[in-house]
């Protein structure tokens, strides 16, 4: 749990790097659960881009339920302007308000911090629901108080016997519950009550909407409320007191009088969690521009299928090359040498249009564009994925790129190194007629490849530039980062081999080797 903050402290704060561990199959536990729709970010596009990374930068989070919808938020990307304007709006608000996010950030440090997510987990995995259990521990747990009642008032010490066996079983019974109640759940349940009633205190028109939803909640789950207040008091002080209740079964007690009600009202918790998450999402990307402001813009959204980042930059980077791009009518071919910056480059369009449709900034100078559906196929994979052939694994990969080329919302698709490891006649003959398929239907294309013959193959339907680099046997490889008009015409691979060191024998015959097929050519 989290010690109890001034407000000095969260102000110094602001500034400060959340560097800590996180537990992604957790934190993505209100993902499992949230509804999907035909933009949420599938698992393959969210590796490709590598969000847990970026998520990891972007997150200044204090609660469990602020980094959950954090996550949800950066998953399912807006397409609609005015939704998106309105939390773009409240971000300000809070970039701008630091007194507000003050207020708001000492609540939600103030809260337990679930590391386990396990308020999520006991009411989507291990909620038991039994009146008859109810009742059982009920005259349990009241027996050794009746007994002890009994042995002062008749003063006869075998009642003290009873209260023995009757502690005895009692402690039997608190053990065999004990993996199916998730008491912890309850108290995370209870801080999470706690905090949304001072959350929903806060007298700000701006936050009205959220504040006014959570009134609302509590009213409903006044009943859990209160039933929840004895294991809150009980697991305080590092659960010290918890020894106490165990001879009169109360965690059971209470738990099996309210579980009928917390499974009634998973979906109104599930709510309220997310509206208390949602706030500390907000803020926490507030405190990530106000600490980058320098390299922070609006983004503006058209009709126009169309895309123009001006100096945009990956986040993270620590010392980023700006790079722009300008997409309408032609997709783009990308050429250039190994860790010259192609998959870098792909990833940051992809992050930046993510961030304009999640949280209405950009890393970058302008940005201008219509709404994407991100799908991509970028990431290297083994020779055998999830039991198949690397081709089948990323023929189907590319299948849901064509697929989203045909829905309403344009998708953007960026694809490095496209059916490498097939034969090269195959190869190239496909991914032409793919990337053609794709332009010519709702989509912008941006291809990293080796594979320079798709020059004249693509030239109508795609522009070209390219990354370069410089090898010598002094400084080694030199990058610039730069994007460039055009197709890469360098070689630097024989080079390469020969910095670090290959015998000369080889580097020449190598050269001499390339000089005779090119001649074949």
């Amino acid at each position: 749990m989290n010690t109890n903050a001034s407000k000095s402290f969260i102000k110094r704060d602001l500034n400060a790097t959340k560097d800590k561990k996180r537990n992604f199959k957790q934190i993505k536990t209100l993902f499992n659960l949230s509804e999907k729709n035909e933009f949420t970010l599938d698992d393959q596009t969210w590796d490709d881009l590598i969000m847990d990374e970026v998520f990891h930068e972007v997150d200044r989070t204090y609660s469990t339920e602020g980094e959950a919808s954090l996550y949800e938020m950066l998953r399912n990307p807006i397409m609609d302007e005015e939704k998106l304007k309105e939390r773009g709006k409240l971000i300000d608000l809070f970039k701008e308000d630091l007194d507000l996010t003050v207020d708001l950030r000492q609540i939600l440090y103030n809260m337990i911090y679930d590391s386990k997510n396990r308020l999520i987990e006991m009411l989507n995995e291990f909620l038991s629901v039994s009146k008859l259990k109810y009742y059982l521990y009920s005259i349990l747990g009241i027996l050794p108080i009746v007994t002890i009642l009994a042995a002062i008032i008749f003063k006869e010490p075998n009642f003290m016997m009873i209260l023995m066996v009757n502690i005895f079983v009692n402690m039997y019974f608190h053990n065999k519950e004990n993996d199916t109640i998730n008491v912890i759940g309850l108290v995370y349940l209870r801080d999470l009550i706690n905090a949304a009633k001072k959350l929903s205190g806060i007298k700000n028109h701006e936050i009205k909407s959220y504040t006014i939803k959570m009134k609302n909640l509590l009213k409903e789950l006044s009943n859990i409320d209160k039933s929840t207040y004895l294991l809150k008091v009980l697991n305080s002080f590092g659960g010290l007191l918890e020894v106490f209740s165990i001879p009169f079964l109360i965690e059971e007690i209470t738990y099996y009088r309210i579980s009928g009600k917390l499974l009634g009202e998973k979906d109104k918790i599930l709510e309220l969690y997310y509206l208390v998450g949602e706030l500390d999402a907000l803020t926490s990307v507030a405190i990530y521009q106000i600490n980058n402001a320098e390299k922070c813009s609006t983004p503006k959204f058209i009709k126009e299928t169309s895309l123009k980042i001006t100096e945009g930059i990956h986040p993270l980077l620590k010392k980023p090359v700006a790079n722009s791009v300008d997409i309408s009518k032609k997709g783009i071919v990308l050429t250039g040498t190994n860790m010259s910056g192609k998959s870098t480059f792909l990833r940051m369009i992809s992050t930046n249009i993510l961030l304009a449709q999640t949280f209405n900034f950009v890393l970058a100078k302008g940005y201008e564009g219509c709404f994407l559906n991100v799908v991509s196929s970028i990431s290297p994979k083994d020779d055998i994925v999830n039991g198949k052939s690397y081709y089948l694994a990323e023929a189907e990969c590319i299948l849901r790129i064509i697929k989203a080329s045909e829905n309403e919302i344009p998708v953007f698709c960026p694809i490095d190194e496209i059916f490498r490891g097939t034969n090269p006649l195959e190869r190239i003959s496909s991914s032409a007629e793919i990337l053609n398929y794709i332009n010519k239907r709702n989509g912008i294309c941006i291809v990293a490849t080796h594979d320079r013959e798709l020059s004249d193959m693509l030239k109508e339907n795609y522009d070209f530039y390219y990354f370069s680099e410089d090898v010598d046997s002094k400084v080694g490889l030199k990058f610039d980062y730069k994007l460039k008009k055009g197709i890469s015409k360098t070689r630097n691979a024989i080079k390469l081999l020969e910095y670090i060191g290959y015998p000369k024998e080889i580097i020449k015959n190598s050269y001499k080797r390339v000089e005779r097929m090119e001649g074949y050519v």
